[in-house]
Order: structure tokens, then C-alpha cells, then sequence
């Protein structure tokens, strides 16, 4: 094993029972129509690699994004692609930059990729102290979450076309991006072309099962970090069932709508607990001093959600779920006011 490979931190996945409000996954149900065009999908290519389901994914997403198939790379998840383009743009030592908090995957990835990793001590989501760390560590490349997680803030077009300019590379991380899809970066890829933009059907598209990830850049940084791409990195099957879902007209629009309301129920719902901060996301974050309390009588009652040292991240989830959220808020106020 190479030196210090105990200082990376390992995941290890848990199946949760009850109500997942924890890990952001779409509530929404499939409707019945996408089920049964999925049961049609084909296996007759099962013994082959996957290629022409790879190209028509592409198609098929380039036509929801904007862009053109050249400038789109497929992956197993946009994980695989942050490891993919970490490998690809850092050497030994590079510095890399990310607000905090920030999705904790790009320290690891990082680690992997042997490059060094920076987040500011505090104010970490302040656009004014983070052009002080860049400014301070000049780093390679700057990772950041739009809308953030796990707080849900958004980063304005013109603070990250300025950070674009300061570095040699930005990546977007637009997981929730379907959510506000008007404020994607996409917009401005072109005047900026050392701009990454990452993408998931894990999210609005409710698909966190197939593993399916978008990487989207100039054709020449596609072409560049293609090369550390592992051959047939996606499922050929994974693909065709995205594709059949990315071809259905009113879909995303569905859950977006769903995934919204349930986001507004649920702020109204936390409010006795703390602070709500604002969110176009599929979660909210709600400020307290007691999240490992909160998170612990949630569990109770078969909730889980994200204990974070300052508050707590909540997935838009079902009916079902706020019943015994209110039930949970409804005892500890009882009690308090006894």
C-alpha cells in the first residue's frame, strides 16, 4: 500500500430503515407510464459492451442541457467523474480550494490524487473569504457546490465567472442545479472554458440507483481528461433506463414540482427548531445548537436526517415522514413546557 494510505477516509454505505431524509435522494415516486416503458427496455445486448447506448444517453442529455454531445462525458455517478477530473488536472502537491462546508467528497479525492486541500477556518461561505484563500494558496483548481451542500446557498453567475478568472480551473458541482436550472453555469461555459460543470440524474431525476453522472466542458477539456476515463465505465442497461426517462417529456418538471412543495412543508414544519436557511434544493438546513439531540429523536421515530456541528440537513420527503417529524417536535415542546 502507498505511505499515509490510513489518512483516507473510508466509506462505508448503510442501508437506513424508516424514512431516508438523510442523503438527498428523490421522494418521488416513478410514475407508472416510466415503469412500463422501463420493463421495455431491451437485453438483447447484454453480451456487448455498452456503446450505442452510451451515445444515445449523450444525445439525450446534451438535448436537456444546452450543449453538444463532444462536450459531455458519461460517469459512473459525478463521483467517479470529481475522482476522474482530480486525477487528470492535479499533480503532486497542486492546491485545491473549497468553501466550507462543502461536499466532503473533494477533500478525499483530493487526498487520492495526492494534491494538497484548503477550506476556509471560518466564514467559509462568504464569497469575500474565499478570494482570500485563493489569493493566499494560488491554488490549481477551486471545487464548488451550486446550489450548496450541505446548506443549500447559491453561488451568484458573476461570483463564480470572477473565480473562474483567478484560477486555472473551477468545477460547478450542479448536482441540485435541476432544481433552479435558470442559474446553471451553463450559460456562460463558452466565454469561460476552464470552467468544469458537474451533473447527476441522482437528484431531480430520482434515478440514485443507476449510478449515472454528466461532465460538462470545452471539447477540449473533454478530449484531455477522456484519457483517464476507464473504457465502458457505465452500464450499458444503467444507460438505456436513464435514457428512456431523459426522453419523457414532463417528468422533471413533475418532481421539481413535487420535490418544491414538499420543500416548503417541511420549512414551515422546522421552524421551531432554529433558523431556516434559504434553499432551491431537494433539502433544507436548519440552524441549532442541539442538531446531534434533534437528529437522535428523529432516529426514534425512524427518521434519519444529516447532523451537521451547527444544525441539521432534511430531505423534501413524504407525508409520512413530517407526521412523525411533527409528532417528534410536538413531544420536546410539551416537555420544555411542562
Amino acid at each position: 500500500m502507498r505511505r499515509n494510505y490510513q489518512n483516507i477516509p473510508r466509506y462505508v454505505p448503510h442501508a437506513a430503515s424508516g424514512y431516508a431524509l438523510n442523503q438527498n435522494e428523490s421522494q418521488y415516486p416513478l410514475p407508472e407510464r416510466l415503469e412500463r416503458a422501463i420493463r421495455d427496455v431491451s437485453l438483447e445486448a447484454l453480451s456487448r459492451y455498452p456503446v450505442e447506448e452510451l451515445l444515445a444517453l449523450k444525445a439525450s442529455y446534451a438535448d436537456y442541457a444546452g450543449v453538444e454531445p463532444t462536450q459531455l462525458m458519461v460517469g459512473s455517478g459525478s463521483d467517479e467523474l470529481l475522482a476522474i477530473l482530480s486525477q487528470a488536472i492535479l499533480d503532486t502537491e497542486d492546491r485545491v480550494v473549497a468553501p466550507a462546508p462543502d461536499f466532503s467528497m473533494y477533500g478525499i479525492y483530493t487526498q487520492i490524487a495526492r494534491g494538497h486541500f484548503t477550506q476556509p477556518d471560518e466564514q467559509g461561505l462568504r464569497y469575500e473569504t474565499l478570494i482570500e484563500v485563493i489569493r493566499a494558496t494560488e491554488p490549481k483548481l477551486v471545487l464548488i457546490s451550486n446550489p450548496n451542500n450541505p446548506t443549500g446557498k447559491m453561488w451568484t453567475l458573476d461570483e463564480l465567472s470572477d473565480i473562474a478568472t483567478r484560477v486555472p480551473y473551477l468545477v460547478v458541482d450542479e448536482a441540485y442545479i435541476d432544481f433552479t436550472i435558470k442559474d446553471s453555469f451553463v450559460s456562460r461555459l463558452s466565454e469561460y472554458p476552464n470552467v468544469i460543470i458537474l451533473r447527476t440524474l441522482s437528484k431531480a431525476f430520482g434515478l440514485a440507483n443507476l449510478r449515472i453522472g454528466f461532465m460538462i466542458a470545452s471539447e477540449e477539456i473533454i478530449e484531455q481528461i477522456d484519457r483517464f476515463r476507464s473504457p465502458f465505465n457505465v452500464s450499458g442497461l444503467s444507460a438505456a433506463v436513464a435514457n428512456v426517462v431523459l426522453r419523457d417529456e414532463t417528468y422533471i418538471q413533475e418532481s421539481i414540482q413535487f420535490h418544491t412543495a414538499q420543500r416548503e412543508k417541511l420549512t414551515e414544519l422546522l421552524r421551531p427548531i432554529g433558523e431556516i436557511l434559504p434553499s432551491r434544493a431537494n433539502f433544507i438546513y436548519v440552524k441549532t445548537d442541539d442538531s446531534e439531540g434533534w437528529a437522535s429523536r428523529f432516529l426514534d421515530k425512524g427518521v434519519h436526517v444529516r447532523a451537521f456541528p451547527d444544525g441539521l440537513r432534511v430531505s423534501a420527503g413524504t407525508d409520512e415522514a413530517y407526521a412523525l417529524i411533527q409528532q417528534t417536535i410536538e413531544e420536546v415542546n410539551s416537555v420544555e413546557n411542562s
